[in-house]
């Protein structure tokens, strides 16, 4: 078992290098979800700090930017670095139609469920896959039992819940002329509030809570992600110090999540 962070940037990198094993680092213009992005030139920082790095290009690729991603893939290929995390299935030809041999991750996010779909782009050369966070405990241990894939999973943080290529928040702010903060931004529905973000690829919704399943024992996947999306700093490294000395004091309450409620959709029949 490993512990992995989605981190902000290099200050909070070396701060917390002691606490983890591996980063995830956003690629900037290809990655959705996060709350900063990198270049490629960027990586090599964050390699000196002698743990594993896995770069996420995890977004829709257009066709207009295949051309580019070969390049970016190409030099991502010479970093040494752990893997690359994917979410269009692209990456898998251009992996093969390039030579590369750098592992990929399947991460699309509510998709990855079952050990069979895991398995097969096992067999097309997948080596990890990140499960969903929609999943419940039984499933996750049912898939490590009957996965041939390396494993990740989130443990820790905001999670996301939609993504549209829309500006739906700047849309309404420039068509009701408001003014717009900059600051973080929340929806307010049924009684919760969900942090939501208008980047330059589109809007994403966040989970009204932070997932913290650290209560439950996952020494069996290979890596555990803690997310430091909308976390300050300090509160980030506390989490991270305390589960690495097995202390039982989190200041954010422990959240399961979907580890024990199936997610089940039913057709609703109108009378």
């Amino acid at each position: 078992m490993k512990t992995v962070a989605i981190i902000k940037n290099y200050n909070q990198a070396n701060e917390i290098k002691d606490l983890v094993d591996a980063f995830i680092l956003p690629i900037k213009d290809y990655s959705i979800n996060f709350e900063n992005y990198f270049t490629l030139d960027e990586v090599d920082k964050f390699q000196k700090l002698g743990k594993e790095v896995f770069l996420a290009f995890n977004k829709n690729i257009h066709n207009s930017e295949i051309s580019d991603l070969k390049e970016k893939l190409m030099t991502a290929d010479k970093l040494n670095i752990k893997g690359i995390i994917y979410y269009d299935v692209s990456l898998v030809k251009l992996k093969e139609d390039l030579g590369l041999k750098t592992d990929l991750v399947w991460s699309q996010e509510h998709m990855v469920t079952n050990y069979g779909t895991i398995n097969y782009w096992h067999d097309k050369g997948v080596k990890y896959a990140y499960l969903s966070s929609e999943i419940t405990k039984e499933e996750i241990n049912e898939i490590k039992e009957n996965s041939k894939a390396k494993l990740f999973m989130n443990v820790f943080g905001y999670l996301p819940m939609f993504t549209s290529r829309r500006h739906l928040v700047n849309n309404y702010i420039e068509y009701f002329n408001l003014e717009d903060s900059g600051k973080n931004k929340t929806i307010y529905k049924e009684g919760k509030y969900y942090p939501i973000n208008d980047g330059s690829h589109g809007t994403t919704v966040y989970s009204d809570y932070i997932l913290n399943i650290l209560d439950e024992d996952f020494s069996n996947i290979d890596y555990l992600v803690f997310n430091s999306l909308l976390i300050d700093d300090e509160s980030f490294k506390e989490v991270l110090y305390n589960f690495k000395n097995n202390i039982m004091e989190y200041k954010f309450p422990f959240n399961h999540g979907f580890l024990y409620n199936e997610t089940v959709y039913r057709v609703k029949k109108n009378d």
